[in-house]
């Protein structure tokens, strides 16, 4: 499982890295579904939308992910299977 999520050539290290996998992955052909999980609330408040500069680079990273074209996304058409 791991040379499959290697091969996607994730590149964001902040808030993009979730759209980015998500985003990769379907241009490789993987099916991507949503499963919940239980969590628990969270004990401190959120570092990213908490201020506007955080906000403002998560917007910032989610929108240089979208603004990738296809083609240069690795993985993109190769129809990578089922994961």
């Amino acid at each position: 499982r791991r040379e499959p999520l290697l091969a996607l050539g994730l590149t964001d290290r902040r808030s993009g890295y979730p759209l980015q996998m998500v985003v990769r992955a379907a241009d490789a052909g993987w099916r991507v579904a949503e499963h919940d999980v239980p969590y628990l609330p969270r004990t401190g408040a959120s570092k990213v939308t908490g201020t506007w500069r955080g906000t403002w680079h998560a917007v910032r990273d989610m929108r240089r992910v979208l603004a990738e074209p296809p083609a240069v996304r690795p993985g993109a058409g190769e129809g990578g299977g089922v994961r």
